[in-house]
């Protein structure tokens, strides 16, 4: 049998145990019709081959057609592959393997019959799996009904937990409400009897704080229609009135203890007041009259106490004040003395602070600077410019009001931060209205002594003395001492313009036919106050730059040089003319350059160009008087196009005049040089400038002699050959000494 027809077999077999399922006893009947066959001599696979054979034989035909396709299958076949390579003939070499195949086949249906007994049994054990497996199926069929109804439970248990859950949470939330309703309007004995019959102090401040707490929930709950809020209501406000009314009393008769004389009023603040902060506040929510009135009565009690502590401060600072300027102390004004319906009067003992500014600034830089103790003074008998008195008393006052303005803020805030405006601006209006009285003393007294001073720096130390203070009080929004600080600036600035124009006329009025009586070359007195002025000005504007200060400066400065120049005209020498001028060219450098501040450079390098120029002027005329030949000599002959037309006996002249009398003439230039400036190392400077311009002149000199007769002036015939540049060189160096 082929391997096909076996296949084939193989199926048959398989749908009739396909159909012993349905059909049981069918397997039985097959077996025993092959039985009977073999009996009968019938072979069943021998039919079915020639069955098969004849059915290819009718089909050969149309199997002709695919052969093509099937060769090009055993070709692809190994076995067939080896064959056609070792020259087999496919004929015999299928025969072979159909031989082969009906052997196997011939086995296969051997085994096949021997194991029919076992194909019974194995029917037989079918069934009763088909038994066990119905039962089974039953029971997962009652199985799955019980799922269904489990799950239907479980889904009504669920719903029913998650209904009793939710029960669970409204009653939890309705007993929380009903909890905080209760807390928040039950009273308890206690507390009544505390509020009702205590004295106020520590406890009495938590039983208040309670109170306070539990009227609030009843205003925030008022309009929920809970009748028991209405009902709890008139007992709340009994106990409201009794609270207020004992704070009340509580609260006045702490205010007046701060009437107390020698109290330590900040000690109270910070001990008493600030530790029972909630009484104020209580009353500024609960009873707004009597918050009223304490604030009132505090208000009245601070404005009294600051008043006088700084009108008595005040007065004692006055007494300790040290005249340093009058109207008389102006730049162009007298030297040291007053003028009075008696004659002269006493010089004043420190006039150089008028002017000058020493260790007045001090007061400004220095870290140390204390206020003032007038007990200390007093003892001392110590005595102070203005501007001592001034920081002293505003330091004091500043300290003070931002204390005040701290405790204030704190104090009188109302709890309610929503509140209106006017409400949150009272810790603002009744600071002002403590302050008031006293910054109108502080006003009072500056004015006085400003409109009545004559001392411009002392009032400028002043203005930045306020603008310390305001600087350091900026990080306190306290817009009372903010207008107060520009009231003494409106006060200050005006006066001391004023004071700088009276300094601008002094000296632009001042005679210089009266200043030059003694005709004394050396610095005026009024160049050393203009300079010590001036700087003073320059160090206090340093880091400011006020153009008001600059312009002031600049307007003084020009009527001093003009004064300056009427003043040398006064000499009928020019040379002493110059002298005046560079003495005091040179005292205005100096003093500027000791305020060593870089605002001042301008002012100096102005100053040093005018005394640049008048040393030039000078050396020209101090040289003409002695070598004025020489030097008419030298000027013209440079101008001279043609140098021929000069003769060696012009040269000679001159060159005889200098060897005569030039070491002589430069002995006398020494002497009056040194004599006529009173800075020795001024005019030292001046001396060398002098000889070596002389020195530059005789130079030219010796240049124009070669360029004329282009040769050396020692063979050119002369009577006396002219000095040698080298020789007038050393006898310069003798004076070198001196500078």
């Amino acid at each position: 049998m082929s391997l096909e027809k076996l296949t084939t077999k193989y199926v048959q077999d398989a749908e009739i145990f396909e159909q012993e399922k349905n059909e049981p006893g069918l397997l039985d009947t097959i077996l025993t019709e092959d039985a009977e066959k073999k009996e009968n001599g019938d072979n069943d696979t021998q039919s079915r081959l020639e069955n098969i054979i004849g059915d290819w034989n009718v089909n050969s035909k149309d199997t002709f057609t695919e052969v093509d396709d099937r060769i090009s299958e055993f070709q692809e076949d190994p076995l067939v592959r080896k064959a056609v390579m070792q020259g087999m003939d496919l004929r015999k070499y299928a025969k072979n393997i159909e031989d082969q195949l009906k052997v196997i086949e011939r086995e296969h249906i051997s085994e096949y019959v021997a194991q029919a007994e076992n194909f019974v049994d194995l029917n037989q054990d079918i069934k009763a799996c088909d038994e066990i497996l119905e039962t089974m199926e039953s029971l997962l069929t009652g199985f799955q009904s019980n799922l269904g109804n489990i799950n239907s439970d479980i889904q009504s248990l669920q719903k029913q937990s998650l209904a009793m859950n939710q029960k669970l949470k409204n009653k939890l939330s309705l007993e929380q409400q009903l909890h905080q309703l209760l807390e928040g309007i039950v009273i308890p004995p206690q507390m009544v009897k505390a509020i009702s019959e205590n004295e106020v102090n520590e406890a009495y401040l938590e039983c208040l704080i309670l109170l306070n707490k539990k009227m609030t929930f009843v205003k925030e709950n008022n309009k929920k229609g809970i009748h028991a809020l209405q009902e709890v209501g008139p007992e709340f406000e009994k106990l409201r009135l009794k609270a207020s009314y004992k704070i009340r009393e509580f609260l006045l008769d702490k205010v007046k203890s701060l009437r107390i004389p020698n109290t330590n009023v900040q000690m109270i603040q910070q001990t008493v007041f600030l530790k029972y902060t909630e009484f104020n506040r209580f009353l500024m929510k609960r009873h707004r009259e009597s918050a009223g009135e304490i604030r009132q009565n505090y208000i009245n009690t601070m404005r009294a106490y600051f008043f006088n502590h700084f009108d008595r401060y005040n007065r004692g600072l006055q007494k300790l004040q040290s005249t340093i300027a009058d109207k008389l102390d102006m730049i162009g004004f007298g030297e040291s003395t007053k003028h009075t319906f008696f004659g002269v009067g006493k010089q004043l003992k420190d006039k150089s602070n008028v002017f000058a500014l020493g260790n007045r600034a001090n007061v400004l830089s220095d870290q140390d600077v204390g206020v003032i103790l007038l007990h200390v003074a007093n003892e001392k008998n110590m005595k102070y410019p203005y501007e001592m008195l001034f920081h002293s008393f505003n330091t004091v006052l500043a300290d003070n009001a931002a204390s005040e303005f701290q405790f204030v803020s704190e104090f009188f805030t109302h709890p309610d931060a929503n509140e209106s405006e006017p409400i949150r601006e009272i810790p603002r209006l009744v600071f002002e209205q403590i302050f008031e009285p006293t910054l109108k003393i502080s006003l009072s007294a500056t004015k006085q002594y400003i409109e009545s001073s004559y001392d411009a720096i002392g009032i400028l130390i002043c203005i930045r003395i306020n603008t310390k203070i305001a600087l350091d009080s900026q990080h306190r929004p306290i817009s009372s001492l903010e207008s107060y600080s520009n009231a003494i600036n409106l006060l200050c600035w005006p006066r001391f313009q004023i004071i700088m124009n009276q300094h601008v006329d002094s000296v632009k009025k001042a005679s210089a036919h009266r200043l030059m009586a003694s005709k004394d070359v050396h610095p005026q007195y009024i160049t050393r106050k203009y300079a010590e002025f001036a700087s003073s000005i320059l160090v206090l504007n340093q880091g400011y730059e006020d153009a008001l200060l600059t312009n002031s400066l600049i307007r003084l400065r020009t009527e001093v040089e003009g004064l300056l120049v009427r003043m040398s005209l006064e000499f009928p020498d020019r040379i002493d003319r110059y002298t005046f001028l560079i003495n005091n060219y040179d005292l205005i450098v100096s003093i500027l350059n000791e305020a060593n501040v870089r605002i001042a450079e301008g002012e100096i390098e102005h100053s040093k160009a005018l005394l640049n120029s008048k040393i030039a002027e000078y050396v020209e005329e101090q040289l003409d008087p002695h070598f004025g030949d020489l030097i008419n000599f030298v000027k013209l002959g440079e101008k001279e196009q043609d140098i021929s037309t000069i003769s060696q006996e012009q040269f000679e002249k001159i060159s005889f005049n200098f060897n005569s009398n030039w070491r002589n003439e430069i002995s006398a230039i020494n002497s009056s040089v040194i004599q006529k400036f009173s800075n020795f190392k001024n005019g030292t400077t001046i001396l060398h400038t002098v000889l070596g311009q002389l020195l530059v002149y005789y130079t030219r000199f010796h240049a124009l002699l070669d360029k004329r007769f282009d040769q050396k002036s020692s063979g050119l015939g002369f009577k006396q050959a002219p000095i040698g540049i080298q020789n007038v060189m050393v006898e310069i160096k003798k004076y070198r000494s001196n500078f």
